[in-house]
């Protein structure tokens, strides 16, 4: 009788999974294939996926964060519920993503002089952005959006020629026993049904370097070792870093040496110390002139950048060479916040015009802003 129900198991995940593939029309990448988002870096390819891809990111300079989740329906983003809702139940039934057009989102991107998007495939309090046979809540199978949002963008981002990113949820990254087999299951269905990506952007390694944190993330080397096993060319970034291999460093706001985060072990900071970095910062915020608080999920009304904000960030971001990765929380409906794509737009026009910004004559000095 249990051999029977294993049979059964094993038929019916099969079935989901060619399903899933099917809706999606898009099989595992090919290894000799060159991503869209390559062009120009076939011969680098050809030699080894990963470096082709590191001097790509080099090159790209400049991405788009689009934020997107329950949270976004709230007045008040995440740290601030209005009280109009009973659960994240509640809040669940209210996500149609009626206007979240991942075409209009990549055309914008390519607009603004943007190489690539990351996107939100889960953050905060959810849903999952993508369809799953083993993470709910998710927008296809339990939201009224019944949309894989996570392939619309994927699709858009392949032919508009742009990388794609996803953002690594610290539930997701985590790899104990307990959450393992599931988290593998997601690193695999975005490997192998999302065509290629460009990279995973895990976040909060905060936790990892907690007292018990690495009780939660012992396979991380393993984790690493089977992302590229599927895709050899997609970069891995974890904050500062956690093992050494990855393939750059994120900073939040501001550039600052690695020497200056102790809590990074010395033999990881050594690994790292020729790999790309990059900044992360948000268009929002409480006050004009990149101070305040700094709001990733859309925040009615907040403080948005100008072209003027974001031009400065980019020669700041040239001054350390580093990228700058902008952070838009998309609106309750899926839609950009009109504001942050005027800017973008203009910021598009500026880099056409007059190419990338000279280095900054120095660092911003706001270091003192909490985040929302």
């Amino acid at each position: 009788m249990k051999q029977c129900k294993v049979r059964f198991f094993i038929l019916g995940a099969l079935f989901v999974m060619g399903a899933h593939l099917a809706l999606l029309g898009q099989a595992a990448p090919s290894p000799t294939e060159v991503p869209s988002y390559l062009k120009g870096y076939e011969d680098q390819y050809a030699k080894n996926p990963r470096t082709a891809a590191q001097d790509w990111y080099r090159d790209a300079k400049f991405g788009i964060f689009f934020d997107y989740g329950i949270e976004s329906l709230l007045p008040g983003g995440a740290k601030y519920f209005d009280g109009s809702f009973s659960s994240r139940e509640d809040l669940e039934k209210r996500y149609t993503a009626e206007k979240f057009d991942a075409n209009a989102l990549a055309d914008l991107a390519v607009a603004a002089g943007a190489h690539y998007i990351c996107f939100s495939a889960k953050n905060g309090g959810g849903p999952y952005n993508f369809r799953s046979a083993v993470a709910h809540p998710n927008s296809y199978d339990d939201c009224p959006a019944k949309r894989d949002l996570t392939a619309e963008l994927a699709k858009a981002c392949r032919s508009h020629g742009l990388g794609l990113f996803l953002y690594v949820h610290w539930s997701i990254a985590q790899s104990n026993d307990e959450v393992w087999p599931r988290n593998q299951a997601i690193f695999r269905d975005w490997l192998t049904q999302y065509g290629p990506l460009a990279g995973l952007w895990f976040d909060t390694d905060s936790y990892y370097y907690k007292p018990d944190g690495k009780s939660l993330y012992p396979r991380a080397s393993e984790m690493f070792s089977l992302i590229r096993s599927l895709q050899p060319q997609t970069l891995i970034s974890w904050c500062h870093g956690v093992t050494g291999d990855e393939d750059y460093i994120t900073y939040e706001h501001h550039f600052r040496p690695q020497s200056q985060f102790d809590f990074v072990p010395d033999e990881v900071k050594k690994k790292l110390s020729d790999k790309p970095v990059e900044i992360i910062t948000t268009m929002q915020l409480d006050q004009k002139g990149g101070r305040g608080t700094k709001m990733w999920t859309n925040v009615n009304n907040a403080y948005h950048r100008n072209a003027d904000e974001v031009i400065q960030l980019l020669a700041v971001a040239r001054r350390n060479n580093c990228n700058l990765l902008l952070n838009s929380g998309l609106m309750g409906d899926g839609s950009i916040n009109p504001a942050d794509e005027r800017t973008l737009r203009e910021v598009g026009k500026r880099l056409h015009a007059n190419g990338w910004p000279a280095p900054a004559a120095q660092d911003s000095t706001d270091t003192t802003a909490e985040d929302r």
